[in-house]
C-alpha cells in the first residue's frame, strides 16, 4: 500500500515515538520466553499504548487498512490488534532483525497473530540497508521503499530486516490477532 501516511504524519509518529520508553528488542512472544539477543536482533523498540488518545488517528487507519487488506487478499479470522511497537534500526550499531515469524505455533493464547503490518516511517534517503525482506512473497527494491508506505502480511511468512548500515530506520508495526489457526 503506498503512501498510506504523509512524510509530515510520518514525522510527527517518530517525534511521538521517541518520546516513549526504550527498550531493546527481543525475540520471543513476551514473558519470561523473550530474551534480548543481539546477534539475530539489533533494534530498539518503544511500546505505544493501544488507548493513546494522541494517535487514536493512526489506529483507525491501521484498522481501515487491515480490514481492505484481509477482505482483499487473506479471508482470516480477524479480531482486532492489541500493542503497536514503534522500531528504531541504527546503523550504527547494525540493526538489523534475521530470519522469523511473528506468530508463535506453541503459544497457550486462545488467539494467533494472522497478519503483520509495518508502516515505513523514515525517508529512504536517511538511512542505508534495512530492507524488508519476506520469504514466500519476495519483492523489488520499489515496493515498500518509501516514507508512509504500509505492508500487511501473514504473519507466518518468515521475514527480516537486513542490516541498517547508515542512519536510522523507523517503523511502527502491529499484529493482527484472532481465534487459533486450526
Amino acid at each position: 500500500m503506498y503512501g498510506r501516511f504523509s512524510k509530515n504524519e510520518c514525522e510527527e509518529i517518530i517525534e511521538y515515538g521517541l518520546k516513549h520508553k526504550p527498550v531493546d528488542g527481543t525475540i520471543g512472544h513476551g514473558g519470561d520466553k523473550s530474551v534480548v539477543k543481539k546477534d539475530f536482533r539489533q533494534s530498539t523498540v518503544r511500546w505505544l499504548g493501544r488507548t493513546d488518545p494522541k494517535l487514536q488517528w493512526v489506529y483507525a487507519r491501521m484498522n481501515d487498512m487491515m480490514l481492505e487488506a484481509n477482505e482483499a487478499a487473506f479471508g482470516f479470522d480477524i479480531a482486532g490488534f492489541r500493542s503497536v511497537q514503534f522500531t528504531e534500526y541504527d546503523g550504527a550499531v547494525e540493526g538489523k532483525y534475521d530470519w522469523h515469524e511473528d506468530n508463535c505455533w506453541k503459544g497457550t493464547s486462545p488467539f494467533d497473530r494472522k497478519l503483520s503490518m509495518v508502516i515505513q516511517l523514515s525517508d529512504s534517503s536517511t538511512y542505508k540497508g534495512g530492507k524488508l525482506e519476506l520469504a514466500n512473497d519476495p519483492f523489488d527494491d520499489k515496493v515498500f521503499a518509501n516514507q508512509g508506505d504500509v505492508i500487511i502480511f501473514p504473519s507466518f511468512n518468515r521475514h527480516r530486516v537486513i542490516p541498517v548500515t547508515e542512519g536510522k530506520r523507523y517503523s511502527l508495526v502491529t499484529w493482527f490477532v484472532g481465534p487459533r489457526f486450526r
